[in-house]
């Protein structure tokens, strides 16, 4: 520690004695945590040069604030701040200045509706309300010796300043990837890499609409994203209701016929929260609509990779012949909730006015671990990585209904998703999901109330149970403690 560092300033022709400015000083500086307790003060020769006093005086200095309890002496050691600091009184406070006030915990300003605060962490044992990806299953390995190679050889660059658009090289797997396994023809240019999915929203949203646009979002559907929306460009949304075959495209045109919607949110491919699919009869529908109303349609297709019967549905935007979709896919459903990479897929026009805004937000991403990422798919280690995945959630999925079947088949019922990370379960009459959900939390399993996903906030007697980051054994537990909560 330098004192320097601490800014003190002695005022030779201040009515304070010089020893009683430098034991206030320190002494503040204890006591605000500045020095904190155990820490070595520099030598009275070193603070003597460094404050351009006497020796004597510094000397003076210490005794006094090791007799206040403040530091202590070790013969051969030095000076120490003592672990155990004093108790100060009001009485006591005297050279120390007055009571320690602490910081202002709200601003002396108004601040904006949307912003709202974060939600306190719960620490719970399990957390079922949404399907995550399991980091256990992740590969570390691969990505570790990936990542290490990626700063070998290419540190030198990777380091520096990149593009706003992501590593080319990952850009470039990403596009064989979506050609091969979705459907989906596009360009390394029509891609954009981010910092997760919530970015890619964030950047569509801040860019394409002003305060008053409107935009129509799923009823049930993702709260998370429906609050990122408003936080991030004070759109008005719109709900439109789902059903067993998706958004519900009779109550769209109604709505059309009322307003102008510029963008139209949706998982198509297991909608969140429903796990219901888009049918091929509505998809051909919704694009014809946006084409009719000139609308951007911002396919969220989160999860696909992951369908464990029949075929997956192809997105909708690779039946898109007029430009209207703009595709988002998630990186971190792949590998694990920490990796914090999505990406968007758009004409290049689009694309390239995102980068700016990108530029302006974070400028680029981590480009270390999208080059190793990147390697991971051309080494076709994120191959192997899915379907060993795939084949443990489908495992999960089927272990979860077994047990809800086994446990709670007279309180619950469900259809079996043919993919996805969740179950969308319904409460048979009697059982208050609400006061249910609420028991489940204090037992420390978090299951979201239904009205977390109604956008009204009115309660329906269903909720999301996420399976796939929990492990045989976990479920089993999971659905244990909700059996003891009714």
């Amino acid at each position: 520690m330098r004192l320097r560092d601490l800014a003190i300033s002695l005022d030779p022709g201040a009515k304070e004695s010089l020893q009683l400015q430098i034991t206030r000083t320190l002494g503040l500086a204890i006591r605000n945590g500045r020095i904190q307790p155990g820490m070595a003060l520099p030598g009275s020769r070193q603070i003597a040069e460094e404050l351009g006093v006497h020796r004597n005086t510094v000397l003076a200095a210490l005794r006094e604030l090791e007799a206040e309890g403040w530091v202590e002496t070790r013969p051969g050691s030095g000076t120490f701040v003592t672990t155990t600091l004093p108790d100060l009184t009001p009485c006591s406070w005297g050279a120390f200045g007055d009571e320690p006030k602490l910081p202002p915990s709200d601003p002396g300003y108004d601040l904006p509706l949307q912003l709202s605060p974060i939600t306190t962490p719960f620490l719970a044992l399990m957390d079922m309300s949404d399907g995550l990806a399991d980091v256990r299953l992740a590969p570390t390995e691969a990505l570790g010796r990936a990542y290490q190679r990626a700063l070998r050889l290419h540190g030198d660059k990777l380091l520096q300043y990149g593009e706003p658009k992501g590593n080319l090289m990952l850009r470039q797997a990403l596009a064989a990837m979506l050609s091969e396994r979705r459907g989906l023809v596009t360009d390394p240019d029509q891609i954009l890499v981010t910092r997760g999915s919530r970015m890619a929203l964030d950047l569509v949203t801040l860019s394409l609409f002003k305060q008053g646009g409107v935009i129509a979002v799923e009823d049930p559907g993702n709260r998370a994203a429906w609050e990122t929306i408003q936080q991030s460009c004070g759109a008005v949304l719109q709900p439109v209701p789902v059903d067993a075959e998706g958004m519900d495209l009779d109550a769209l045109e109604i709505l059309l016929k009322k307003q102008r919607v510029d963008l139209i949110y949706l998982t198509p491919h297991h909608q969140n929260p429903t796990t219901v699919s888009l049918s091929p009869n509505r998809r051909m529908r919704l694009l014809e609509l946006a084409q009719r109303h000139r609308m951007a349609v911002l396919e969220d297709d989160y999860d696909f990779e992951y369908q464990y019967n029949g075929r997956s549905l192809l997105p909708l935007a690779s039946g898109d012949p007029t430009g209207q979709v703009i595709y988002m896919g998630s990186l971190s459903k792949l590998i694990a909730p920490g990796v914090r990479l999505g990406f968007l897929v758009a004409p290049k026009g689009l694309v390239e006015r995102l980068a700016r805004v990108r530029l302006r937000m974070d400028w680029q991403g981590d480009r270390v671990m999208e080059w190793a990422v990147a390697d991971l798919f051309r080494d076709g280690d994120m191959a192997r990585h899915v379907r060993k995945v795939r084949k443990a959630y489908e495992e999960r999925r089927d272990h979860l209904v077994a047990c809800l079947r086994e446990e709670l088949d007279d309180v619950l019922s469900f259809s079996v998703p043919e993919g996805g990370l969740a179950l969308w379960v319904h409460a048979n009459p009697g059982l208050d999901l609400e006061a249910w959900t609420q028991r489940c939390k204090q037992q420390s399993l978090i299951i979201q109330p239904g009205s977390y996903f109604s956008f009204n906030r009115t309660a329906i007697g269903a909720t999301r149970l996420g399976f796939a980051q929990s492990e045989p054994r976990q479920l089993e537990d999971a659905v244990h403690r909700m059996k003891a909560c009714l």
